[in-house]
């Protein structure tokens, strides 16, 4: 029993992880329309920190979670995890060790430098976009399709080419200090 209930565990935590990274990559593609807005130095500024700042520990979050699949544990999610974490407390994943793992080094700098503010700006950013577009379209499938489309062609490919190779490598890492 208790197998079944760590199994559902995994699963929903996963998916919910999941989601919450859909919804932060969807606040990320949206937006990359403010950057055409003639924007104030400042905020153009700040607006590319925070985006390329969100992105980079996206793309770190996205590759842990697929090796956490891999290797059927938990999901961790990043702008939290050294937070649950004692001061006498080793930590129980390699790749997220400071002492072990340079990867760990920048994670815990993008969670220093604004990590648990920004992803979530982005999450809820993409939640209203997502929930106000599904409002608008009634869910009608044919509309649906025509945004998925329109999604796919505007995306750009090289921002899933950097997001791609961030991941495997990742996973790349990972797999090394085994």
């Amino acid at each position: 029993m208790a197998d079944r209930k760590k199994l559902i565990r995994g699963i929903v935590g996963h998916f919910s992880l999941f989601f919450l990274n859909f919804l932060v990559f969807i606040g990320i593609v949206e937006s990359t329309q403010l950057f055409s807005i003639d924007l104030p130095i400042l905020n153009f500024i700040f607006l590319a920190y925070i985006w390329i700042h969100t992105f980079i520990l996206l793309s770190i979050q996205m590759g842990l979670q697929i090796l956490e699949l891999i290797k059927v544990r938990m999901p961790t999610l990043l702008i939290g995890y050294y937070f649950t974490l004692s001061d006498e407390e080793l930590i129980p994943i390699p790749l997220l060790d400071p002492t072990r793992s340079k990867l760990a080094v920048i994670i815990i700098l993008l969670v220093i430098s604004g990590g648990p503010i920004f992803y979530p700006i982005f999450a809820i950013y993409g939640f209203m976009l997502t929930f106000a577009y599904l409002v608008s379209i009634a869910l009608d499938p044919s509309v649906i399709l025509t945004y998925f489309e329109l999604f796919l062609n505007w995306m750009p490919p090289v921002i899933g080419v950097i997001f791609l190779l961030i991941i495997m490598s990742i996973v790349a890492i990972e797999f090394k200090h085994r």
